[in-house]
């Protein structure tokens, strides 16, 4: 049922192109919700770009789970942004109204401040309250906050305690230029806070991670693909984005139909670490490119290095009569049968399978064999080697189609499997044989952590044996107690 009176939105001041919301109930959780936004037309290439005094749009969309810092963030956005009339921002806000700050109030009232960046930008935020008790994981926010969008010309994903550097907007509209590609969708993990930013708010590094460690974890049937933590070192081509074959949820720049055409699926309550997966695979099948940022312009506050936020409640810490085992795992079947991750499974929730499944420009299984993932073992291979040198970027950019509509992976005839035996376990065998002809013990433990980052006797089992002479040697060679 349709409920246009229903507002938990405080949106009073939204500028005349950003109509208030049309409210509808979600059939899931009972919550009343924003209806879809749907473009004029359905050819990408004709998405429109909405400009606010000549800059095209960004929406910014964050999800906060009773995050004290959801406020500096928008604070941080608004204050550095070079153009901030073109920020739309959308905040999903999970509090408990009694214990926890807003993320749109100001310090003081905007009654006895004007000048506060949220009192003067207050007609470009857009506020969506939900009780932090019923709070099922970061997926149903965000799938919230995506229906909040409105046809900006471009949208950001982010957490809710970052820091922006200065003229960021048009920092990371520059980079997304330079890749020439409509489809392109800029994502990482962020680099920490700590020595990132200088007191003018500028970025003090030159370095950036790329999206390329990812293994399988969980239990079967549902064990899913989960990224690592992520090589960071200054870019191998430094002047554009870089391909790579992963997506990261805590920071998404893209033109505004990514949003549109892969939306957060509404029906996978209390998964938290398999989300990436899911969105960057169905990214991929719809068409989309993924690249790493040349430069960061945000930078995340993480609690191993910020004792302030070791605190921060989690979600799976409300209502833990709710929080049931089998929930996250019935989730996780569906997430991954959806994106054919789990081919033996057949006994998952197929509702609204065709909106929130594969898109049909690409197929998955190209995907799959070219990255090296065995869906029917749930195996995969360290892809680093091939990312993070540029490898893959100069390989696939060829085949980018001329008119910017994305990659023809039609064209792509690559073998990943001969790269990376040529460059990583080759090599790393020969190295390991020299050292067991002269070990020396400091540069033997360095070679086996490679062993074991590499996976080589997954890859190869036929070196098991020798792994194991060199364990034993390495054992042989410990200084006795």
């Amino acid at each position: 049922s349709k409920e246009s009176e229903a507002k938990v939105f405080q949106d009073a001041n939204l500028p005349e192109e950003h109509e208030a919301f049309v409210m509808e109930r979600d059939e899931q959780t009972g919550l009343f919700v924003p209806e879809w936004w749907s473009p004029p037309d359905d050819n990408i290439s004709k998405f429109p770009t909405q400009t606010v005094e000549g800059e095209p749009t960004i929406f910014l969309m964050i999800a906060s789970y009773r995050d004290f810092q959801c406020r500096d963030s928008l604070n941080s956005a608004l204050r550095r942004a070079k153009y901030a009339a073109r920020l739309v921002i959308g905040v999903v806000q999970q509090n408990i109204k009694e214990e926890d700050e807003s993320c749109i109030d100001p310090i003081e009232s905007c009654e006895t401040n004007r000048e506060q960046l949220l009192c003067k930008h207050k007609s470009q935020i857009k506020l969506y309250e939900m009780d932090a008790r019923e709070a099922s994981g970061p997926v149903y926010a965000r799938h919230v906050g995506y229906r909040m969008y409105r046809g900006e010309a471009f949208v950001m994903q982010i957490d809710a305690h970052v820091v922006f550097v200065n003229d960021w907007d048009e920092l990371i509209l520059n980079q997304w230029r330079t890749t020439h590609n409509e489809m392109a969708v800029l994502s990482t993990y962020l680099s920490d806070v700590k020595d990132s930013v200088d007191a003018n708010g500028n970025s003090k590094r030159r370095t950036r991670p790329i999206m390329c460690n990812s293994d399988f974890e969980g239990a079967k049937p549902a064990r899913y693909l989960r990224h690592a933590s992520q090589p960071e070192a200054p870019p191998a081509i430094a002047d554009q984005p870089m391909l790579q074959p992963f997506w990261a949820a805590g920071f998404s720049f893209a033109r505004g139909h990514f949003l549109v055409n892969v939306p957060y699926d509404c029906c996978l309550p209390f998964v938290f670490m398999g989300e990436e997966i899911s969105i960057g695979i169905r990214a991929w099948t719809h068409g989309y490119d993924l690249y790493a940022p040349a430069q960061s312009v945000i930078f995340h506050e993480y609690a191993q290095n910020s004792p302030r936020r070791r605190k921060v409640p989690k979600f799976w810490e409300a209502r833990k009569d709710r929080l049931r085992q089998g929930d996250g795992q019935r989730s996780l079947k569906r997430l991954t049968a959806l994106i054919g991750m789990a081919p033996d499974v057949h006994d998952y929730d197929r509702i609204h399978a065709d909106l929130y499944g594969l898109g049909t420009k690409r197929n998955v299984s190209t995907f799959y064999h070219l990255f090296l993932i065995n869906v029917f073992n749930r195996t995969a291979q360290p892809l680093c080697r091939f990312v993070e040198t540029g490898a893959m970027h100069k390989e696939y950019i060829k085949a980018l189609r001329p008119d910017g509509m994305g990659i023809d992976y039609s064209q792509i005839n690559f073998d990943t499997q001969h790269f990376l035996d040529q460059r990583l376990y080759i090599p790393l065998v020969n190295r390991l044989k020299r050292q067991l002809e002269k070990p020396d013990r400091g540069a033997l433990v360095a070679i086996l952590n490679e062993v074991s980052r590499a996976k080589l006797e997954q890859r190869s089992p036929e070196y098991a044996a020798l792994v194991r002479v060199a364990r034993n040697k390495q054992v042989s060679l410990s200084p006795k107690p």
